[in-house]
């Protein structure tokens, strides 16, 4: 299937490793003109000759903090200069602490809402209005499965990336009439250094090996692995193409069927 992002403009928030590198890889591999983001230009220069080798498609980059509004204008910029309006914007974070309700004080909530939340809100209202000058787009909100079922330990990720979810389903009411489809992509258990980090935390609290918790975990899935970056994605280039025609509002988890709601 040709998904009809060659010499499309995308950018890419956190895009430098995990989940957020993978949708990058997978946009260039269609021959997008990619813009990769993320406050590390050592991870980033390594991310983009490796994205290279890779898709044949080389990246550009810009240094910044999504948590910081400047940076988000800046980078936006600086994608529509250099590959023109922006077609696809894919907005991904970081997770925030993991930890219980009573360990967080105002300012690390205020430091979640910021990095998931506001982040999003911020970035999507910079290319909006070269989106609607170019006659549509897609935005694509990267969050976790934990806006199916909430996840133990992550509470502050488990309240932010639902309002995500909100923010995406009413702007797809909104943009339809602007050819801009909006949607949520929310991996479940991924193997990144994220997930990597969250099982070394319950092991440490738990007393298991790393290895013994992997091997819960992947009870709980019933395709009985981690999930690949890559198959995660596969899914977010297709969601941001021209193939994509009517999805719009959805959230769609990559998960393995892990979570069970509906």
């Amino acid at each position: 299937m040709d998904l009809g992002l060659h010499g499309k403009s995308a950018l890419v928030l956190a895009s430098s490793s995990g989940l957020g590198k993978a949708m990058a890889t997978a946009l260039a591999r269609e021959g997008a003109k990619v813009m990769l983001f993320s406050s590390s230009e050592e991870k980033l220069a390594a991310a983009q000759k490796d994205i290279a080798e890779k898709t044949g498609t080389r990246p550009d980059y810009f240094v910044g903090s999504v948590t910081d509004p400047d940076d988000i204008l800046a980078a936006v910029k600086a994608a529509e200069e250099k590959n023109g309006p922006i077609w696809a914007l894919v907005n991904n974070t970081g997770g925030p602490k993991p930890g219980p309700f009573d360990i967080f004080d105002d300012a690390a909530w205020q430091q979640a809402y910021e990095l998931c939340l506001l982040s999003y809100v911020r970035s999507i209202r910079a290319v909006l209005p070269g989106m609607r000058a170019n006659g549509g787009g897609r935005i694509l909100n990267s969050t976790s499965s934990s806006v199916k079922a909430v996840l133990d330990n992550l509470l502050l990720s488990n309240t932010f990336r639902m309002g995500v979810m909100g923010l995406s389903k009413t702007l797809s009411q909104e943009l339809g009439k602007d050819n801009i489809l909006v949607n949520v992509i929310a991996p479940g258990r991924i193997g990144t250094e994220r997930i990597d980090f969250l099982d070394k935390v319950r092991a440490e609290k738990s007393g298991m090996t790393v290895e013994d918790v992997q091997a819960e975990s992947f009870k709980t899935i019933p395709l009985g692995r981690y999930g690949k970056p890559e198959e995660y994605g596969d899914l977010a280039a297709f969601l941001c193409s021209t193939a994509n025609t009517f999805i719009t509002g959805q959230t769609v988890l990559v998960d393995g069927g892990m979570v069970k709601a509906f």
